[in-house]
């Protein structure tokens, strides 16, 4: 089955406001669902406030740029590791509500998180129909690693503009998304992603249309990215200050192609073998692996628009590549090209409840892993 896009016209506006309660009302209730597992952690651990939970792990670092600013110098786990598009996005909405970090912060996740989850339903709405775009959106908001849509995260700005840019790409609107993509490329490196994505689309318009304006996507998109580590240049003096910090400070970065997910095999294989508490750090991106690769199968057999696909191939890339964080939940419910294609495959009925219901209880149990334990690096 091939996806198509759709077009409807003058009334087109209308028509999706008066559709979008539908993926308004699915990611409300999952994060009522987040809610209610922060608060049973909560119960759990005592003196684990809702704010805490929220603020756990990057979270707090997020915060520490919007309130703080960057250090002028590497050294360590420091803020430099993290792109600025989110705090920025955080300290516009603190200025203008005149509201605490830690509020505004709740404001732009909730507010992203909600436009991504509608984005996602009219993009997978224009290639296949309503009904695949409630099961897609369903399958995003309840993904297991989308509890970081509820934290001080910057995942649901960029999955917003890695939606927002893919969808401009497939209705070829170049100039928009290129303006989109490097804001999403500014909020997170996997953004670079979405230059692969805006390639395809180029490569595409100009071999069946030879329009040449699609190739501005391009480098629009990479320059987010750039302009990232120019300013960090300019605030360190030190060219590769982000690479620098993940390397030294947080012993991130890439390798050869598939060296960390071979680390992951061996971890698992030794705790078969010999025992003990297995190094959930290594099983569940392992496990992200195998669920990845069924995904991609579903991807492959839906035959969306190249960009969609180049987009999923760039992130399985820096997953492959990236030393120590893999195929983890979050990343996959980023690469949400593979919440559409399982939306479109899995037909009402027992496959498609039986996958959102195991989804739905992951999403419960590594929410509340995240906010009471470090087992697990989100």
């Amino acid at each position: 089955m091939k996806a198509r896009v759709t077009d409807r016209g003058s009334g087109r506006r209308r028509v999706d406001l008066a559709w979008l309660w539908r993926p308004a009302l699915l990611f409300v209730s999952s994060r009522a669902v987040v809610l209610l597992a922060f608060v049973v952690a909560g119960a759990a651990q005592r003196g684990l406030g809702l704010r805490a939970s929220m603020t756990r792990w990057d979270g707090g670092f997020y915060l520490g740029i919007a309130k703080y600013g960057y250090p002028s110098t590497v050294h360590g786990p420091s803020r430099l590791a993290f792109f600025p598009g989110f705090p920025l996005a955080i300290r516009a909405v603190e200025t203008v509500f005149q509201l605490s970090v830690y509020r505004a912060s709740v404001i732009v996740v909730f507010a992203f998180g909600l436009a991504a989850a509608c984005g996602l339903w009219l993009l997978t709405r224009d290639l296949a129909n309503p009904e695949a775009a409630d099961r897609a959106t369903a399958l995003f908001v309840f993904a297991p690693g989308s509890f970081v849509l509820s934290m001080g995260y910057s995942e649901a700005m960029f999955v917003f503009c890695a939606v927002a840019t893919c969808r401009a790409l497939i209705h070829r609107r170049w100039l928009l998304a290129g303006v989109i993509g490097a804001i999403g490329a500014a909020t997170r490196p996997d953004g670079l992603a979405l230059v692969l994505a805006a390639g395809c689309a180029a490569y595409g318009a100009f071999r069946d249309r030879h329009e040449l304006r699609a190739a501005l996507a391009v480098p629009l998109i990479a320059s987010g990215f750039i302009a990232v580590q120019v300013y960090f240049w300019a605030h360190t003096k030190d060219l590769f200050a982000y690479f620098d910090t993940e390397r030294q400070g947080w012993h991130h970065g890439f390798s050869t192609p598939g060296t960390g997910r071979i680390d992951d095999i061996r971890s698992v294989w030794h705790t078969i073998l010999h025992g003990g508490r297995p190094d959930w750090n290594h099983l569940v991106p392992l496990v992200g692996l195998i669920v990845f690769v069924g995904a991609f199968v579903a991807l492959a057999r839906w035959k969306p628009p190249p960009t969609l696909i180049g987009y999923t191939i760039a992130m399985a890339y820096l997953a492959v590549t990236s030393v120590s964080v893999g195929f983890r939940p979050r990343l996959l419910m980023a690469t949400f090209p593979l919440s559409m294609a399982l939306g479109v495959t899995l037909r009402r009925g027992p496959w498609f409840a039986t996958t959102l219901a195991a989804s739905s209880a992951l999403l419960v149990i590594l929410t509340i892993v995240t906010a009471t334990t470090r087992y697990l690096v989100p």
